[in-house]
């Protein structure tokens, strides 16, 4: 297989919308992709762009939790690679630079609602699950997860 470079960037929630669709949101209206949060000031996006194409994306932005008590939570959403690059270690990537932008903004903790079929990826990057599985409405069964931001 030929190698592709592969850089990761910030960029804007309207950029990762198309992937969330194709990969979180199949099925359903595109508005779907849209979080009430995108365009705060506080929320960043990475994307992991190869040949100017955004092949894996996330959303960052502070939220409380009430499983746990912190002084400055962010919270992890939209996390979805394009199934043609999966396990390639864009996620990772990904991962790895929000942890040293959340350190910038003294963020101690990242926590998400994961897909029963993304935990083992959370756990390899350092997450813990809380809690029983639970189901979140049109989308699935998920796991409550954190990682401690040090």
């Amino acid at each position: 297989m030929e190698y592709q470079v592969a850089n990761i960037k910030l960029v804007d929630a309207e950029e990762i919308r198309p992937l969330r669709h194709k990969m979180l949101r199949q099925g359903k209206e595109f508005s779907a992709t849209s979080y009430d949060r995108d365009n705060e000031s506080l929320t960043f996006h990475l994307g992991v762009t190869i040949e100017e194409k955004i092949v894996s994306c996330a959303t960052f932005y502070p939220e409380e939790t009430n499983k746990m008590r912190e002084k400055n939570p962010y919270r992890l959403r939209g996390m979805a690679t394009d199934s043609n690059y999966l396990r390639k270690g864009y996620g990772r990537q990904i991962m790895q630079e929000a942890f040293q932008i959340l350190k910038l903004k003294e963020c101690n903790l990242l926590w998400c609602n994961a897909r029963i079929i993304a935990v083992p990826f959370y756990h390899s990057v350092g997450f813990q699950e809380i809690g029983d599985l639970f189901d979140i409405s049109d989308i699935g069964p998920h796991y409550y997860m954190y990682k401690r931001i040090k």
